[in-house]
């Protein structure tokens, strides 16, 4: 279908109905009738024809451009924006066209195209690498006091219920609870134990290593002592537990406010918190500690197998210098964090569950965040007793 300039000259109308398109030139008005089906499976086709016409060279001095769609059948957003899209390429080229005889329906469709079309690519702001790193800093150091005071909130209603259940024993979920410590104790023994037990043989074979140098083999024995009752038992212990069991609260608890169960809970009259996170919480609190004493065993078990292999001990000259280097303060100085360190696990993987929305991107995100958190926290807790157990010679 064309309109050349040797044609314009006494033209009337050309027609062309299986194709959806009809041009007439009447008067100074150029005109463009659309009908049929203007959907996404024809608009490709529509297309092609509408850059088949020839727009005269007359026209854009003296004409006005008008676009019919009276008798438009069927319109998508692909049809549209293809309606849009030849309004605006006519009036750039200098032919005012406008749009008439949309029925309400098609009016509506055309007039969103258009804002959306008008509106334009949102413009990116670009930063320099050092403001960016400035704002992501600015940003972590405000989320750090949101999340302080979040997980002191948490706390309370955890107090709170715990106070609750003291008062009324019947209400404790006590099923959960050995559920819980089944989980996340007892299950967890074989991975404690085996890491703890690598890391003790890695450390004793590491001091023995550097220390020949000096002559001072045999105070590797009383470096991994120290470290693992005071500081390597427990923190492996208690990044394995924020990694295993950190991740599974929140996995579990955000799965439940996908399915909406926490709200039908709510609904039934119980209590989120008393009923999965008290249960949870608890049972990390007397796990951890047991898992943390199992963990220093293991862990002086892997050193006394490397000082057997590098220094030709025997085990009970190895547990001779054991005793001679350590007292029951290091291993209290140890277990005394193990509570709060297992409190604060607990507390971020319940909250972060809580924070779930109804996608799997939101779950997959907020294990990760769970997992990160308590183990960022758990490192602050730990260098924090550390310091102050040192400062006043415990």
């Amino acid at each position: 279908m064309a309109i050349s300039d040797d044609v314009f000259e006494g033209f009337s109308h050309y027609a062309d109905d299986s194709v959806g398109l009809h041009v007439e030139h009447e008067s100074n008005i150029f005109r463009l009738k659309v009908s049929g089906e203007w959907t996404i499976r024809e608009v490709a086709r529509l297309q092609r024809e509408i850059d088949n016409i020839l727009m005269p060279s007359t026209l854009f001095s003296n004409h006005i451009g008008e676009i019919e769609m009276g008798k438009l059948d069927r319109l998508d957003v692909a049809g549209a924006w293809l309606i849009n899209s030849t309004r605006k390429k006519w009036t750039a080229r200098g032919l005012q066209t406008r749009l008439t005889g949309a029925g309400n329906e098609h009016e509506t469709l055309l007039g969103e195209v258009r804002r959306s079309d008008e509106a334009g690519q949102p413009q990116i702001r670009k930063e320099s690498p050092f403001a960016r790193t400035l704002n992501d800093a600015l940003q972590g150091v405000g989320g750090l006091g949101r999340d302080t005071l979040m997980i002191l909130g948490f706390l309370g209603t955890i107090a709170a219920s715990f106070v609750h259940s003291v008062f009324n024993p019947s209400r404790f979920r006590w099923v959960a609870f050995v559920h819980q410590l089944e989980h996340v104790g007892f299950r967890a023994i074989g991975i404690v134990s085996l890491i703890c037990f690598l890391i003790g043989a890695v450390i004793l074979q590491q001091g023995i290593v550097q220390l020949r140098y000096y002559g001072a083999e045999p105070l590797s024995i009383h470096m991994l002592a120290v470290l693992t009752l005071r500081e390597v038992g427990v923190l492996l212990t208690a990044i394995i537990v924020a990694g295993r069991s950190g991740s599974a609260f929140t996995a579990e608890i955000g799965s439940m406010k996908m399915r909406e169960e926490i709200d039908a809970m709510r609904t039934i009259g119980l209590d989120p918190i008393e009923v999965l996170v008290l249960p949870r919480v608890l049972a990390l609190m007397v796990a951890v500690p047991v898992l943390a004493f199992i963990g220093d065993l293991m862990c002086l078990l892997g050193g006394g197998m490397m000082a057997s292999v590098y220094l030709g001990l025997d085990w009970s000259a190895f547990v001779e210098n054991l005793h001679a280097s350590v007292t029951m303060n290091h291993f209290l100085a140890g277990m005394i964090k193990t509570p709060f360190v297992a409190l604060i696990i607990g507390i971020v993987g319940c909250m972060e569950g809580f924070k779930v929305e109804g996608s799997a991107e939101s779950l997959g995100y907020h294990v990760t965040v769970s997992v990160v958190k308590a183990i960022f926290l758990v490192i602050i807790i730990d260098a924090v007793f550390a310091m102050f157990l040192a400062a006043i010679g415990f």
